[in-house]
C-alpha cells in the first residue's frame, strides 16, 4: 500500500474542509493504480468533524495535527485524544517540524503524547528529522536515531505507528526538497532504528518522506527502497495539485 496524503496546517474552515473533501473524493476515484493507494488528510481541529463525516466510507483517513498527552485538565487551548477521537480523527500527527522549532515541542513532550495516543487507540504518524546544521556536521543519522528512541520509549510493539521522516531544512516555504539518495539513506537508518526498538515489527512500520514534494520530483521518492508513501503540505491544499502529486507518485510505482 502506497500511503500518501496532506497535512492542511492552518488552512481551511470547516466548510472549505468538506468541500476539499468531496472533491478529492471525485476525483482520486479517477487516478490510475488508486486501489494501490492509502490517502490521508489532516486538516485543522475545526474540521475534523466534518472531514470524518465527509470521507465516510471513502477510505480516506483523517488526522489530527497534535494533541495534549493529558485525558483533561487545566491545559488552555489544548486538545485531548478522548476529543479527537470523539470529533473522528483516526490518527495523529506528532513531532511535525513546525511544532518543534516554532512551539519548542521536545522529544519527552512527544513521547508523553505517542503513549497518551496509543493508550487510547489513535494512531500515530511520528515525524522526525534533522536541521541543517546537523546535516552539514554529518550527523543526521544519529540525530534522528535519537529522536525515535526517545518518542516512542515505552511503546508495545506499534500497530498503527507510521514514521514521516521529514528534514527541517526540507518543510515550509523556503524549503529545499531533499536528494533521493540521502532520503534513501535515512530510510535505512530509520528501519535499523525501528528494528531494534520493536524487533520484527519494527520492520512493517511505514516510513513516509515529507519536505517540498510536488508533481516534479514526487515520482524519484515513490520508488525508494524501505518507503511506503509520502506527505504534502502546499502541494496538496488545492485539490488539481493534490490528484496531480498522487496521480506522477502512482505512475512511478511498479
Amino acid at each position: 500500500m502506497f500511503l500518501f496524503g496532506v497535512n492542511l496546517k492552518m488552512h481551511q474552515t470547516p466548510q472549505q474542509t468538506r468541500e476539499f473533501l468531496q472533491m478529492l473524493r471525485e476525483r482520486v476515484a479517477r487516478v490510475p493504480k488508486i486501489e494501490r493507494a492509502g490517502l490521508w488528510v489532516i486538516p485543522p481541529f475545526t474540521s475534523i468533524a466534518v472531514a470524518a463525516e465527509a470521507a465516510h466510507g471513502s477510505g480516506i483517513r483523517i488526522g489530527a495535527q497534535n494533541m495534549h498527552w493529558a485525558d483533561e485538565g487545566a491545559f488552555t487551548g489544548e486538545i485531548s485524544p478522548l476529543m479527537l477521537k470523539a470529533c473522528g480523527a483516526e490518527f495523529v500527527m506528532l513531532g511535525h517540524a513546525e511544532r518543534r522549532t516554532l512551539f519548542g515541542e521536545s522529544d519527552e513532550m512527544l513521547n508523553k503524547k505517542v503513549l497518551a495516543a496509543a493508550r487510547h487507540g489513535l494512531g500515530v504518524m511520528l515525524c522526525v528529522g534533522e536541521p541543517s546544521i546537523i546535516k552539514a556536521a554529518g550527523a543526521g543519522a544519529e540525530y534522528v536515531a535519537q529522536q525515535l528512541k526517545l518518542a516512542l520509549c515505552g511503546l508495545a510493539p506499534p500497530g498503527d505507528l507510521q514514521v514521516l521522516y521529514e528534514p527541517l531544512w526540507s518543510v515550509g516555504e523556503g524549503g529545499v526538497a531533499a536528494d533521493p539518495d540521502y532520503v534513501s539513506a535515512a530510510f535505512g537508518n530509520i528501519r535499523r532504528v525501528l528494528r531494534e526498538l520493536f524487533g520484527p515489527a519494527g520492520e512493517r512500520v511505514p516510513i513516509l518522506y515529507g519536505g517540498s514534494v510536488d508533481a516534479t520530483n514526487c515520482a524519484r521518492y515513490a520508488r525508494l527502497p524501505n518507503g511506503s508513501g509520502m506527505g504534502v503540505g502546499r502541494a496538496g491544499w488545492n485539490v488539481d495539485r493534490f490528484v496531480a502529486v498522487l496521480a506522477h507518485a502512482l505512475a512511478a510505482l511498479d
